[in-house]
């Protein structure tokens, strides 16, 4: 096995072996053990995923198709494994055999190191943030189950490993969102997180069933290999000559992007995330910063090689509006956690956006650099929580920078790189989604000839929000940390701890560097490099001859054929050391150039008016805002969006209290006519039966009875009759013989 693999796949183990750890003897090693015992086994995982970074870096050699070598830039590793025998399917490593086994790119190694990182920074925060829970130590034999979950399915070379691991990070989500069990919300919100995603998980299943029916292969390289030409439009012609329809892979695409919807809180099935709130605040910032939301796009950015035109702008539809409706429903919020929840719904419906509209690079960059700023925003707010006896609400804070400098500080540059700001984190990966959404919008509607206006929405509304978000996340801080204290009490006792800004300082450093000077963006080049690379390999493998002849066709991946580059074009290009050349460029080219001037032009000082208006309107606190608040469409457009738009209230009318009260009503139909009606059918048929019956016994066998008495005596006597007239038959016949005979006698006798 290559380091690399070999280097990851104990990262991945190292918080399995910490669970077992701590399912067995948490309980005896107690606080802060069982906590250090957790901390020490993730930052073993983060140092083994580190140094197989390291190594990739380095490249080598190893098994993919006899020497071909893996690294960055070169090729993946990949290692399959037999599993299930189910019969013949098509490209299968291993004939007859449902493969399980490694997948390893760039895109795997920077997401090991995302992932470890923010759970080993999660897990120090959680030593001082659950130091006086009872329940400490089963606190972090979650956490460990949760890690080893997610990077499993990071790690997984194919859909269906991808599946068992996310539904693992499903069950581990449902165990720390209602880790507080003995409170009602917490038990409800787990309830509704597991319940809303097993409806994703649905279309999952429909997606992968749908390629395994057909395939007989759910390899992610495979996959990509004999789809890669999806992304064209038009039905795919498998290696084997069917045909596998257009409709059928946008149905396949819209499935398996359904699990992604539910994971990654995805209009309509974002309303569990708000909720996911009343879990402790470390779990929070797990499932909102990496391992729960990164998981659905993660898996939308792995198939998105195989996503037909339809199924991504489906995709892209459903973004826009998610970003759309959680930044206007996080203008309203009075609680700091969902505050930053409907934050990252917004942010969540942003990378959907970018892989709709082709953004590949700028999607999964967002999502990484995305980690580091939206974590130390949850930590930021549990250093918030604890300091004020763990009260949430905002109009009871205020004033706290004083009280708790350092917080205030690394929640300010978080702030900052959410909000967009040129040289921090968040400003790359967002300038990269609008720049390819304005590109996108422009090319789609000169091909549509002018007709296609609504395109233009997929760059209006992410430009608007991105004013939003400055504006939101600043009038979170000032009503927390600015201005004056709004309880004296809460203000009093307000203390912060190193062991929990020590992580938050760590993270504010990576807000400010992680999108320029880590190697993010080259490391997703890289790895759609890779890909192409280890599938065109594939491709050629299996194409047929050209023509009938002996030479195969020189077929190359267009998996990201469809994806927008992560450079702008540039107008000239180097033939030698003193020879350059003036390109015509693309329709293509010519729209990112242009989707980058509209950004430039509307969208690159969003963050200053919006964190400018923020701190105007909320320099003194919610004076300014009580005032607007008076104004009728104001308070009544603050009520609607501080109840989140009422999604809630209508799901609860539309499914919980409709399929109640439609059910109850079916089923009283059912008893009424169907039970009740057999029941009641039958003793009918028995009534009528036994009335039939009772009519035959009265009429015809009590008559057929009387009436056979009656031809019995009749016969009797008639016999009686007709013996008495034969015996004086007999007497008179013996009579006239003996006469007779007496008269024969007497005339022989005279004769003589």
């Amino acid at each position: 096995m290559p380091l690399p693999a070999l280097l990851l796949l104990i990262s991945t183990l190292l918080p399995l072996a910490a669970f077992g750890v701590l399912l067995f003897a948490g309980k005896r090693l107690g606080n802060p053990l069982a906590g250090m015992v957790g901390t020490a086994f993730i930052a073993g995982s983060f140092a083994c995923a580190i140094t197989g970074m390291i190594f990739w870096l380095s490249g080598g050699t190893g098994p993919m198709a006899g020497a071909a070598e893996w690294g960055a830039g070169k090729g993946p590793i990949v290692l399959p494994i037999s599993w299930l025998p189910t019969g013949g399917g098509i490209a299968q490593d291993h004939p007859g055999y449902l493969d399980v086994g490694l997948y390893v790119d760039s895109l795997t190694v920077a997401m090991f190191s995302m992932i470890t990182l923010v759970a080993l920074v999660v897990h120090l925060f959680s030593i001082g943030y659950m130091a006086h829970d009872r329940n400490f130590h089963r606190f972090f034999t979650y956490l460990s189950l949760f890690c080893f979950s997610m990077l499993g399915l990071v790690i997984g070379g194919t859909l269906l490993q991808i599946f068992v691991f996310w539904e693992l990070v499903g069950l581990c989500s449902y165990l720390l969102i209602g880790f507080w069990h003995e409170k009602r919300s917490a038990a409800n919100a787990a309830t509704k997180a597991f319940v809303v995603n097993r409806i994703g998980d649905f279309g999952f299943l429909i997606g992968m069933g749908i390629l395994f029916y057909h395939l007989g292969n759910v390899s992610l390289p495979h996959l990509h290999a004999l789809l890669h030409t999806a992304g064209m439009g038009g039905a795919v012609a498998l290696s084997d000559g069917t045909i596998f329809g257009s409709g059928l892979l946008t149905i396949m695409g819209v499935g398996l992007f359904m699990g992604a919807m539910g994971k990654s809180a995805q209009f309509p099935l974002h309303t569990w995330l708000p909720d996911a709130m009343e879990g402790p605040t470390p779990v929070s910032a797990l499932i909102h910063a990496a391992p729960m939301v990164a998981a659905g796009v993660y898996l939308v950015g792995r198939i998105f090689p195989i996503l037909t035109p339809d199924a991504k702008l489906f995709i892209a539809i459903i973004g826009c509006a998610t970003l759309t409706i959680g930044a206007l429903i996080a203008l309203a919020q009075s609680d700091i956690k969902r505050v930053l929840a409907y934050s990252t719904i917004s942010q969540l419906g942003y990378m959907m956006l970018a892989l709709g509209v082709g953004s590949w690079v700028g999607g999964m960059f967002h999502l990484l650099t995305h980690a580091f700023f939206k974590s130390l925003l949850f930590l930021g707010a549990g250093s918030v929580i604890v300091a004020a006896g763990h009260e949430q609400e905002m109009v009871r804070f205020g004033g706290l920078w004083r009280k708790i400098p350092v917080t205030a500080v690394t929640f300010g540059i978080a702030v900052l790189a959410i909000a967009g700001t040129p040289f921090f984190s968040g400003f790359y990966s967002k300038e990269m989604i609008l720049r390819d959404a304005g590109a996108f919008s422009v090319l789609a509607v000169d091909l549509s000839h002018g007709r296609g206006l609504g395109y233009w929405l997929f760059f209006i509304l992410p430009t608007g929000v991105a004013y939003l978000t400055a504006f939101y996340m600043m009038r979170c801080w000032m009503l927390t940390f600015w201005g004056k204290p709004r309880d004296l009490k809460l203000y009093a006792h307000a203390r912060e701890s190193a062991v929990m800004y020590v992580p938050l300082v760590l993270l504010a450093v990576l807000s400010i560097i992680g999108g320029k000077f880590l190697g993010i963006e080259d490391l997703l080049n890289w790895s759609m490099r890779e890909s192409g690379q280890y599938c065109t390999q594939l491709i050629q493998k299996e194409a047929r001859p050209i023509g009938g002849g002996g030479e195969r066709g020189e077929m190359k991946f267009a998996g990201y054929s469809t994806a927008w580059p992560a450079q702008l074009p540039g107008e000239e290009e180097s033939l030698g050391d003193d020879e350059l050349v003036v390109r015509e460029r693309t329709p293509s080219q010519r729209a990112q150039i242009e989707g980058h001037h509209l950004v430039e032009r509307f969208a690159y000082w969003a963050f200053a008016v919006g964190l400018g208006l923020a701190a105007a309107i909320y320099w003194k606190g919610y004076a300014v805002a009580d005032w607007l608040m008076r104004i009728p469409p104001a308070h009544w457009v603050r009520n609607w969006l501080y109840r989140g738009m009422y999604f809630d209230e209508l799901y609860q009318i539309v499914w919980v209290d409709g399929v109640i009260l439609g059910g109850a009503a079916i089923c009283r139909w059912i008893d009424r006519w169907v039970v009740d009606g057999t029941v009641n059918g039958a003793s009918t048929v028995v009534r009528v039966i036994s009335s039939l019956a009772g009519w035959i016994d009265r009429h015809l066998v009590d008559g057929a009875v009387n009436g056979t008495g009656e031809l019995a005596h009749g016969v009797g006597a008639a016999m009686r009759s007709a013996q008495s007239g034969r015996i004086r038959l007999y007497v008179m016949v013996l009579l006239a013989a003996v006469a007779l005979g007496l008269a024969g006698a007497v005339m022989v006798a005279l004769s003589g």
